[in-house]
């Protein structure tokens, strides 16, 4: 388990962001298993299939270990529940204003904690030429023209770029896959060293910054204005160590 800050500045105000990513199959996943609270057990007790209860606890898990570290909460009375569209929602929490944001994929797992004043937004998507046919259903012809202007990107790598931008700023929404990705058209990709950042065509307050995780895409959107650091954030998932600081 990995989880820390991300510090966020936006017109001379700063913010905090907690984070917590794990990598783990259900057995490895079970040490964490009294970390739920008597509501989350109850649910998962319900689960009857092992993919549903691994997923279950890396999205709990993760989620709660994010929020915490904006405060000083005990974690197995912090609750992350279902909001009325399945969104997560965090309960019992002393402060009253926090949100988080889920992701897994496989065996991993990562969550977003941060202020409700300040969205955000994450998703984790594997890159796999097999789905490709299923993303390009949901992109525009000027989304195709945008991943062609980066020789270094692939369709499949571009594709997932792409839907992993905007399943992360659908889940600022609240509505997930039941809206229009179209909706959501990216209008620009740059690279800026080791990411991708791009722009939203209808929603221009908001960008997404995407990186590539060996065989996975994450992508996180924030404010458009907002500065990040994610320096840090980014050493916990490549092991590498950057020249320079990775601030957008």
């Amino acid at each position: 388990m990995n989880k820390g800050k991300i510090e966020l500045r936006r017109n001379g105000k700063n913010f905090e962001a907690g984070y917590c990513f794990i990598k783990g199959e259900l057995n490895s996943l079970l040490k964490y298993h009294d970390l739920l609270s008597n509501s989350e057990q109850s649910y998962y007790d319900e689960l009857k299939f092992e993919r549903r209860k691994a997923s279950y606890l890396l999205g709990r898990i993760t989620a709660k270990n994010a929020v915490c570290e904006l405060s000083q909460a005990d974690i197995k009375s912090v609750s992350i529940e279902f909001g009325i569209f399945h969104f997560p929602v965090v309960k019992k929490h002393p402060a009253q204003n926090i949100q988080v944001s889920i992701s897994h994929c496989g065996d991993i797992g990562i969550a977003l904690a941060f202020p409700e004043e300040h969205p955000m937004g994450i998703d984790i998507e594997k890159i796999s030429f097999d789905k490709v046919s299923t993303m390009k259903t949901t992109m525009s012809l000027n989304e195709i023209e945008l991943i062609d202007l980066h020789p270094d990107l692939t369709l499949a790598t571009g594709c997932t770029i792409i839907w992993t931008a905007k399943e992360s700023l659908a889940k600022i929404f609240r509505t997930g896959l039941t809206i229009d990705f179209k909706v959501l058209e990216i209008d620009s990709i740059e690279k800026i060293k080791s990411c991708y950042v791009s722009h939203f065509r209808n929603v221009s307050q908001y960008k997404a910054i995407s990186f590539h995780l060996n065989e996975y895409i994450c992508s996180l959107v924030i404010p458009k204005k907002t500065t990040i650091d994610l320096d840090f954030f980014l050493k916990i998932f490549t092991n590498n160590f950057y020249d320079q600081n990775q601030n957008f």
